[in-house]
This record gives structure tokens, C-alpha cells and sequence, in this order.
């Protein structure tokens, strides 16, 4: 393992993974890169919420989707990973909406040379997934490298 890529969000910042992914980074003395990956609909709804406790501290937190996803992936490395002696990197994407998920994560990936890559599936039934898609599936079935998924 050369270059791992954790994929995380907003709703569930899959800590097991994120963990695991770091401790093997660490004993493998390479960076670990933390993806956050936030739709348009995330944004508006975690925006509200923000927006409603920045009016009751009397500040403005101003900042775009990608912004914000990022710093979902430094506060994933923040509470996750200070403990273990690994160096870590947040990057942040926004997509307008779930069916770009895969397409990002993977252009993360290629584009950062990642061999690794780590992320939350979901459990679905066969038909689910031919109906709907899945974001780790699209990602096991279109990357080169090694893909580490666990279910919710």
C-alpha cells in the first residue's frame, strides 16, 4: 500500500474504517488521504443547520460545498485519527447529486494515484443495486486497485 484513499460523508463518517485505514497506513509509513464526498441536497440541509447555530453565536460561517467537505474529512482526521502516528491529508468534494458519488471518488483516486481505496457500502438486495446503483460497487468494478468496502 502505497497511496490510500478513505471515502467518508457527512451522515456517517464510518469511524471502524477510518481507523483500520490509518493504523494501516502508519504501519506501512505512508499518507493517508481522507475524502469527503457531499451531495447538493447534504449541503442544503447540513447548511441550515449551520447557518441557524452560527445566527445564535452572532457569526457568519460562509463556505461552499466543497468547503464543507472538506472539512468533514479534517474533522473525520481529527477525531479518528490524532492517536495514531500517520499522516493524514482532507480533500472535499461536492456533486450535485448521489449518482456522480462513484465517478468522483474514482477521479480522486486516479488522479492522487491512490492503490487503495476504502468505503462504506450499502446493503442492498441484487435487484436494489441493478435498480439504483451502488457507489462501492461502481468503485470495485471500476478501479485498478485494491477496494476495501464494509457495510453498514
Amino acid at each position: 500500500m502505497q497511496r490510500p484513499l478513505v471515502v467518508t460523508d457527512p451522515s456517517d463518517r464510518a469511524p471502524e474504517l477510518i481507523r483500520e485505514a490509518g493504523q494501516l497506513a502508519a504501519a506501512q509509513g505512508v499518507p493517508v488521504r481522507v475524502l469527503a464526498v457531499v451531495s447538493s441536497e447534504e449541503f442544503e440541509k447540513d447548511s441550515a443547520v449551520i447557518d441557524s447555530i452560527a445566527e445564535a453565536e452572532g457569526k457568519t460561517y460562509d463556505m461552499s460545498a466543497a468547503e464543507y467537505a472538506k472539512n468533514v474529512a479534517q474533522s473525520a482526521i481529527s477525531d479518528l485519527l490524532t492517536d495514531i502516528d500517520v499522516e493524514a491529508e482532507p480533500l472535499g468534494r461536492a456533486v450535485k447529486n448521489d449518482q456522480k458519488r462513484a465517478e468522483t471518488i474514482l477521479d480522486v483516486a486516479n488522479d492522487s494515484s491512490c492503490d487503495y481505496i476504502f468505503l462504506i457500502g450499502q446493503r442492498r438486495r441484487p435487484t436494489g443495486k441493478a435498480v439504483f446503483g451502488d457507489t462501492a460497487q461502481q468503485v470495485i468494478l471500476n478501479f485498478d486497485g485494491y477496494v476495501v468496502t464494509a457495510t453498514e
